[in-house]
């Protein structure tokens, strides 16, 4: 590798995480605002929002809702720790493009992109099918599928 396109992963590098930096500031200025009574815990939070795979470095929409939803935890005094509706995302879709969805797992897809407020998709009804279908199997996956995707150290620091 020469020296110039060494320079210039180093620049993309940076620019990814400068980039990830500043959605993070915008959506805890938004949360602040949201969230008055836990003002100072959300300014505090910055640690917490880092992207915890590729797909989240790279993705603004997908970045923003994993942010909204650990601000809005933060917000609320709940776990931090487990993974967030966008990072079940992200996992469910890298096990789509390698299997076919069950019934339950596209179930459970529909859902976390729903309350990870992503950008609506034409679903039509398949998701209150899906719920109706396998709502309780799929309030199973989710705990299991958060279980898994935990971060034992995305915590706040103690004051």
């Amino acid at each position: 590798m020469d020296l110039a396109q060494l320079f210039t992963d180093t620049e993309q590098t940076l620019q990814t995480v400068f980039d990830a930096m500043t959605l993070a500031e915008d959506e805890i200025s938004k949360a602040q605002d949201r969230h008055p009574q836990a003002k100072d815990d959300i300014w505090r939070s910055f640690i917490l929002l880092t992207p915890t795979s590729d797909v989240l470095a790279r993705n603004d929409l997908v970045f923003r809702a994993h942010c909204r939803e650990l601000l809005d935890r933060v917000a609320a005094g709940a776990d931090t720790r487990p993974g967030t509706a966008a990072e079940c995302c992200v996992a469910l879709c890298e096990v789509s493009q390698r299997v076919p969805l069950n019934t339950s797992a596209a179930g459970l897809y529909a859902r976390m992109w729903k309350q990870a407020e992503l950008p609506p998709i034409e679903l039509g009804d398949a998701s209150v099918h899906y719920e109706a279908l396998e709502g309780a199997l799929i309030d199973d996956q989710e705990q299991l599928l958060r279980t898994k995707l935990r971060q034992p150290t995305r915590q706040l620091p103690p004051r």
